[in-house]
């Protein structure tokens, strides 16, 4: 069982290979996954690993606060291209929403991570991990 950092991590590289993908091909399957893996990984972190942060790592109820608000801001943008049907602005908010996740994905790999890899030790962060998991899986449906 891996532990829930290199989870995150795991799943960003993957976020930022769908977000390739669809500036590539424009393909809007690929969008729809994009959108629901964003929102499955904003659930599980904010389910599993936000509230382990906020309690148990230093400076974590700033970081873990601060990473909420980035989620709402993409998951409000993940609303919009949703429910847009003109190509040329669902283009427009795609590149919106992979500069947000980019931005996030930073100080998460930058700030976030570091520090509960410091504070939490390997045992905490694999139990963590698998609390993760299942809550990614019951985000998903």
């Amino acid at each position: 069982m891996p532990d829930v950092t290199k989870l995150i991590e795991q799943e960003h590289r993957q976020v930022e290979a769908l977000f390739d993908n669809f500036r590539e091909a424009g393909d809007t399957d690929v969008l729809t996954k994009l959108c629901d893996e964003l929102d499955a990984h904003a659930a599980a972190e904010e389910e599993a690993f936000y509230p382990v942060v906020r309690d148990d790592v230093p400076s974590g109820k700033k970081l873990a606060n601060e990473a909420k608000d980035e989620h709402g801001e993409a998951r409000q943008l993940i609303g919009r291209i949703r429910r847009t049907s003109d190509p040329d602005h669902v283009v427009e908010l795609v590149n919106e929403l992979e500069q947000a996740v980019s931005h996030h994905v930073e100080e998460e790999e930058e700030e976030m991570l570091p520090l509960a890899r410091r504070a939490l030790g390997e045992d905490r962060l694999v139990a963590v991990g698998s609390a993760y998991e299942s809550a990614r899986a019951k985000a998903q449906g």
